[in-house]
């Protein structure tokens, strides 16, 4: 992957905002053309270059897909216990002999979705206000 989508990620995953991306990324990329060096030549590895950036709380829209990946499993084991205890219905008629597999589905994806989220999603061109 390339250099710029790495750093977005890390600064991402720093806390640093949409616009202060975009212009660390503007920087990094002017340089670049003025110094006709790769990147990684003249910052180091995209990670070693943003951990110079403070860590701030900040929730990225990865980490919100994570979350309500979370709820959504806790809200269907509550659901299951409600109805075994409530109707006396065994959801494992419906799911298979493992209760709890589909929380765990739901708790993968939201992970991976979030990630991947996260990681692919494009920074935005600070020219572009």
């Amino acid at each position: 992957m390339s250099y710029e989508r790495h750093l977005t990620f890390n600064l991402r995953m720093r806390g640093l905002s949409e616009p202060e991306i975009a212009g660390v990324l503007d920087e990094v990329r002017a340089h670049e053309a003025a110094s006709e060096n790769p990147a990684n030549a003249e910052f180091g590895t995209a990670e070693d270059y943003a951990k110079q950036f403070p860590r701030k709380k900040r929730r990225t829209r990865g980490s919100a897909i994570v979350i309500i990946g979370g709820v959504l499993a806790i809200a269907y084991i509550l659901f299951v216990i409600l109805l075994a205890i409530l109707f006396r219905v065994d959801i494992r008629e419906y799911v298979g002999p493992i209760t709890l597999w589909p929380g765990l589905v739901v708790i993968l994806a939201g992970t991976l979705a979030g990630f991947l989220t996260d990681y692919f999603q494009p920074a935005r061109s600070s020219r572009a206000r």
